[in-house]
Parts: C-alpha cells; sequence; structure tokens
C-alpha cells in the first residue's frame, strides 16, 4: 500500500489509492452481479469467474496488469450476452463497465489532490458513457423494422468509434534546444 512520510509520526497510509480501488471493485462486482439473474446452465460458470477477475484487478499483484480488469469486463458482457436482460439491465450494465474500466485504470498511487483532478479529467467520458446508454435505451425502445441501411450505418458507426478510441502512435521526440 502506498504511504506518505509524516515526519515524526512516521508513515500513513495514502487514502486516495484506496477509496479509488474499492470504488473499482464496487462497480465491477456490480458489473458482473446484474445480469446474473438472466443466466441459465453453464453462463453461471462466468459469475465466480468475473467476480475473480474483479478481485484480482483491484488487489494483489495482477492489479498492475490491464489484461484483468478488461478480462473481468468481458466477462460481464458475456453474461449480459447469454443472460439476454432487459434494456433498463443493459443501459446500467454499460455504465457500471465504463465506471469500472475508468478507474480501474487510474494510475497508482495518487494523492487526494492528484485523485481528484484526475476524476475530473475522467468526468467528460462518464458524461457521453451516460449519453449514450439513455440514447441507446430511447432509441432501443422505440420499434423500428429492420433494415440493411441500419445496419450498415451501426457497422459503420462501430468502425469509426473504434479507430477514434484506437491510441495513435506517439512522434519521436524532440531533440532538447
Amino acid at each position: 500500500m502506498a504511504t506518505v512520510n509524516d515526519g515524526a509520526r512516521g508513515a500513513r497510509p495514502q487514502l486516495a489509492p484506496v477509496i479509488t480501488r474499492a470504488a473499482a471493485g464496487c462497480l465491477g462486482a456490480g458489473m458482473i452481479l446484474l445480469p446474473a439473474p438472466e443466466l441459465r446452465g453453464r453462463a453461471w460458470a462466468l459469475l465466480p469467474l468475473g467476480l475473480v477477475l474483479v478481485a484480482a484487478s483491484v488487489a494483489g499483484p495482477a492489479a498492475r496488469w490491464r489484461a484483468v480488469g478488461t478480462l473481468a469486463a468481458g466477462a460481464a458482457v458475456a453474461e449480459a450476452a447469454l443472460g439476454h436482460p432487459g434494456l433498463v439491465v443493459l443501459a446500467g450494465e454499460g455504465l457500471l463497465i465504463l465506471g469500472y474500466l475508468l478507474l480501474v485504470d487510474a494510475p497508482y498511487p495518487m494523492t487526494g489532490r492528484v485523485t481528484a483532478r484526475w476524476l475530473w479529467r475522467q468526468l467528460p467520458a462518464a458524461v457521453w458513457g451516460m449519453l449514450v446508454a439513455a440514447t441507446v435505451l430511447v432509441v432501443l425502445a422505440v420499434p423500428v423494422p429492420v433494415s440493411v441501411w441500419l445496419l450498415v450505418a451501426g457497422a459503420g458507426a462501430a468502425v469509426a468509434a473504434t479507430v477514434i478510441a484506437l491510441p495513435r502512435r506517439p512522434g519521436q521526440p524532440r531533440d532538447p534546444r
């Protein structure tokens, strides 16, 4: 656990990283447990697997690997796909996954002031996620006949979102003057 040297009183644990990891764990447990009532048969195996991945992503030596958090989110997506939950549950699941991935990817360790600044910088992603979840919820609630153009537009939007979200290679570092 990260500590702060406090002079004569010795080292004390920093609270901000602990709270961030605890919040990530709560969101992760929520994203795994939310679609659980809809699971059938062998799909129940995803529940303990997802919970173990969430626990490993926030505590222990595996917490440093980003792949563990990604696998936990993948387990939540698989649960939602196999369970066929309702639209509201899917929207909530998407928001829980977004919050979990934002918090589990937080730099570690951070002081309280740095954590507050980092969370403030994550606010646009959270707001956009809520807007997209609300939009998808409204759009999916309205019955629309299936159209080839809708499928093509959806696939194009998914490709565009992927291209925008992919990290770009940083340029070569410049020589100092």
